[in-house]
């Protein structure tokens, strides 16, 4: 399906387009199709973020199954100077 459209940009970027897809050996009309697709892949996970409710949900990123590996984590990942240490009560 081909559309055209009237885009009128800024001078700096229009040279920004041209200059990556002489870059990329791709055409400018290529680069601007793949940063709209990005852009509207983009916005979709905002709108599903937002439908979330917990703002904490997503907030680090792990491995599914971290509460299930995190002992076999804790014990891999902490050495003898990891963590706390006790100290000799002063007098």
């Amino acid at each position: 399906m081909d559309s055209t459209f009237n885009w009128n940009p800024e001078q700096t970027l229009l040279e920004k387009v041209r200059n990556l897809a002489i870059k990329r050996g791709q055409s400018p009309e290529s680069i601007i199709s793949e940063a709209v697709r990005l852009y509207i892949e983009t916005q979709l996970l905002e709108t599903v973020d937002d439908d979330v409710s917990d703002p904490l949900i997503g907030l680090f990123a792990a491995t599914p199954d971290l509460a299930i590996k995190s002992e076999d984590i804790l014990q891999n990942e902490v050495t003898e100077k990891s963590g706390w240490t006790s100290k000799k009560p002063q007098q």
